[in-house]
């Protein structure tokens, strides 16, 4: 026996995000049948609207409603010390150690052989040139390569270390206090502050 058309057909778009399988996607679907129809409108109403209200900015790259979003356009940013993450989700966690004081670039991923995603495959164009503009207005920058210490983190930060070698760049990476293999956005507040705080020149 199968399901309905309407159950099966939304189990299966549950299926397509991230670690989601059938089983999961199954209850998933069941749960939000026993919900009422005002909640289930609420639902889809911020499905719909997901992107509608969502922008990139310009010059961090990260998502938001606003362009510049609300950290680039803080004036009492240090403009001279760029930040420089995956994702959104590991901007946050970064931003709420309330240790960093400087703007952020966001690269779109880590590159990724495996799973072919390509050094062109993420913002680090757009990278080069923020940092060539700035450069004309600055004499000395740091760039802090906050990316998750595992294999792609890894090989991100080696390719961008070359990419980026300037005398007027300082670059330096989070201390190794952070455990090989771990991901940022998982990392306690605790720890990746002083990751931040006592980071490591390259």
């Amino acid at each position: 026996m199968k399901y309905p058309n309407s159950i099966k057909n939304l189990i299966e778009q549950f299926t397509q995000l991230p670690t989601v399988g059938p089983k999961t996607a199954e209850r998933y679907v069941f749960y939000l049948l026993k919900q009422s129809p005002e909640k289930l409108k609420m639902f889809a109403h911020y499905l719909s609207e997901l992107k509608n209200n969502i922008n990139t900015c310009s010059s961090c790259q990260r998502i938001s409603e606003n362009n510049p979003c609300e950290i680039c356009g803080d004036e009492k940013r240090d403009k001279a010390l760029i930040c420089i993450v995956a994702n959104l989700q590991d901007l946050i966690s970064m931003e709420n150690t309330n240790q960093f004081n400087g703007q952020y670039f966001v690269l779109g991923g880590l590159i990724n052989t495996l799973e072919n995603v390509k050094p062109e495959d993420l913002n680090i164009r757009k990278l080069a040139e923020k940092i060539n503009a700035l450069l004309k207005v600055k004499n000395n920058i740091e760039i802090i390569l906050a990316l998750s210490p595992t294999m792609e983190g890894e090989s991100t930060a080696m390719y961008l270390s070359k990419l980026l070698k300037n005398p007027k760049i300082k670059i330096s990476r989070l201390a190794r206090g952070l455990p090989m293999g771990a991901n940022l956005e998982y990392v306690d507040e605790m720890t990746l502050g002083n990751a931040l705080k006592y980071r490591n020149t390259i």
